[in-house]
């Protein structure tokens, strides 16, 4: 396999193997490992408000001896959304740790069957040590954010 895809998130392919036990042998055990790492390196779909990992790593940190840093994700309902300024309480540790990766929103009125992502024109999301924070100019039943962060160790 080459050295650009041993991170790929895709398992690899194989018709054929070798015939003599010996070489076969070795053969499945670096497949095996390669089907591992791929397993292993994909992002978990689960979307929960707890925290969680998300199968995916981040640059290796240089102080940590060049080992990839995990990230995070935490879903927090924010319903229901008024016009104005909305605050919700996050239940992350947010320290001199946290680095924010990924942070959005998508919100929903179903009884008009509309939906928006968020950020989006004037409606924003940002969050400080205890709260996500969403302004909109319109009021929503349902929102949930989706927060992606690292925890420096």
């Amino acid at each position: 396999m080459a050295e650009s895809l041993t991170l790929d998130s895709y398992l690899p392919l194989y018709d054929t193997v070798p015939e003599k036990w010996e070489e076969a042998r070795e053969f499945f055990i670096e497949n095996l490992k390669k089907i591992s790492e791929t397993t292993n390196v994909r992002e978990i779909g689960f979307f929960l408000d707890e925290e969680l990992l998300t199968g995916k790593q981040f640059i290796p940190s240089t102080t940590s001896n060049q080992e990839f840093r995990s990230i995070f994700r935490m879903v927090v309902d924010c319903s229901p959304l008024v016009a104005g300024v909305n605050t919700f309480a996050h239940n992350i540790t947010f320290d001199t740790n946290f680095t924010l990766m990924q942070m959005y929103a998508a919100a929903t009125r179903p009884g008009t069957l509309v939906a928006q992502p968020i950020p989006n024109g004037a409606d924003t999301i940002s969050m400080n040590a205890t709260n996500v924070i969403i302004t909109t100019a319109g009021a929503w039943d349902r929102c949930f954010a989706v927060i992606e962060y690292l925890l420096e160790i």
